[in-house]
């Protein structure tokens, strides 16, 4: 509590929301992951799940790769660090 009082903008980068949690926790260690298959799981849209993953990644509780689609759209894969 003191760490977070000396850099308190920082708080944001360590503490998880509670569905930012659930979709962590939803990630089995190991496992690549889409925001699909995270929405399916979770209960969620498709764009909330995939803004979810980002910012869990931007927190650095997962790794984040990608490839282009056949389609033509880039679609990251994520998985547990």
């Amino acid at each position: 509590m003191g760490a977070a009082r000396v850099v308190p903008h920082q708080v944001g980068l360590i503490k998880l929301s509670k569905t930012q949690l659930k979709v962590l926790q939803s990630i089995m260690l190991g496992e690549k992951v889409t925001a699909e298959q995270i929405a399916e799981r979770c209960e969620l849209s498709n764009s909330w799940a995939s803004t979810l993953l980002k910012m869990v990644w931007e927190r650095r509780y997962l790794v984040r790769g990608g490839y282009v689609r056949m389609n033509g759209g880039l679609e990251f894969v994520y998985s547990s660090v």
